[in-house]
């Protein structure tokens, strides 16, 4: 497993209700140490088909506040498209009880719930994030940290903890940029991280996005508005410039507008400019089998290694790649079809 360590790295610091049609729904309680809420919810289309990527919520509300269901007007759609969905609480922090890094360690037990104790349901261990707001910051913490201990007290497992794809809208990627932009989050921040930034630089740095990137991080799609106020457009764009320079897929869709989804709007593939959640379920249906295309390699089944498995799920995989939302990860060179060229690039890779 890749392993990173603080001391490797070089600081970057420059509700409405929602019915779920035909949609089967459990709640489970996920196993993450000291946390104060663990638990989710899945959703289940009527047919799962195998290869469907799984995709995980996470709500927003300032680590403070928020709750699983605050992600219905999101997930539902996606759901009646077929994916199977995850929708997570987590360690909420108090005026007197931060909820860092209890927060990370809760959502990095969700992947390993989804990866372990799910698999009863036909879940697939590919897994694409999504998360508003402080949601937005733990997708991204998820999409950075995998390897890296302090936030994975589990363990190792079966698939590890690395992510597949990553949506955050309007998320956060630097505290200490935050604070130093003048942003009026710091009473979230206080609350979230334990104390103001001075005193506890080492913790702002540490609790951020930026501070762990590295060139095998998970592909990101990021939607920011111009004119958000709670967290900074650069969030966005020092992300998106950071990991196109270590060569790691990132999309940035700015958008004219604060920070909700009320002001969001997505241009789909047909060329018609959707408002709202609409644009932001459209968006996500769109960007996430780009994103998994994006971090397609030779390692087929993404073990950390090529070796047999990967040419034999080549081989498993052979011919013209199912309709979406199924996933076709040996499909490598993102042709649509799984052929000699993506058997030449594994052989090519051992």
């Amino acid at each position: 497993m890749r392993e990173k360590t603080l001391a490797q790295i070089i600081p970057l610091s420059l509700f409405a209700t929602w019915s779920i049609a035909h949609a089967d729904e459990h709640a489970y309680n996920y196993f993450s140490p000291g946390s104060l809420d663990n638990t989710l919810d899945l959703y289940l289309p009527d047919t799962l088909v195998p290869g469907t990527p799984t995709v995980l919520f996470i709500h927003g509300g300032g680590w403070y506040s928020g709750d699983k269901n605050d992600m219905l007007p999101l997930l539902t759609p996606l759901v009646e498209a077929g994916y199977a969905a995850v929708s997570c609480n987590y360690t909420l922090s108090t005026t007197t009880v931060p909820s860092y890094p209890q927060a990370v360690h809760d959502v990095k037990a969700v992947v390993q719930w989804i990866r372990t104790d799910a698999d009863g349901h036909g879940l697939s261990p590919t897994i694409a994030v999504c998360g508003p707001s402080a949601g937005g910051h733990l997708t991204e913490m998820l999409a950075t940290t995998s390897g890296v201990e302090i936030f994975e007290p589990l363990g190792d497992f079966d698939g590890g903890y690395r992510i597949q794809a990553g949506v955050p809208f309007f998320g956060l990627c630097d505290f200490v940029m935050q604070v130093d932009l003048g942003g009026d989050d710091t009473g979230p921040f206080m609350a979230f991280l334990g104390g103001p930034l001075k005193g506890n630089e080492a913790t702002y740095i540490e609790a951020s996005p930026i501070t762990w990137i590295d060139a095998d991080d998970t592909p990101m799609s990021l939607a920011h508005g111009t004119y958000d106020a709670t967290h900074h457009i650069e969030q966005a764009r020092v992300m998106h410039m950071a990991l196109e320079a270590l060569g790691v897929f990132c999309h940035l869709d700015e958008y004219d507008g604060d920070h909700s989804f009320s002001s969001y709007d997505w241009t789909d593939q047909d060329g018609t400019v959707l408002h709202g959640y609409e644009a932001a379920t459209t968006m996500l249906q769109e960007q996430i089998p780009v994103l998994l295309a994006a971090g397609r390699s030779a390692d087929v089944d993404q073990n950390g290694t090529v070796a047999t498995d990967d040419l034999l799920a080549v081989l498993a995989g052979w011919g013209a790649c199912p309709d979406l939302p199924v996933d076709c990860p040996a499909d490598i060179d993102g042709d649509g079809e799984v052929a000699v060229e993506d058997l030449l690039m594994v052989i090519a890779s051992w």
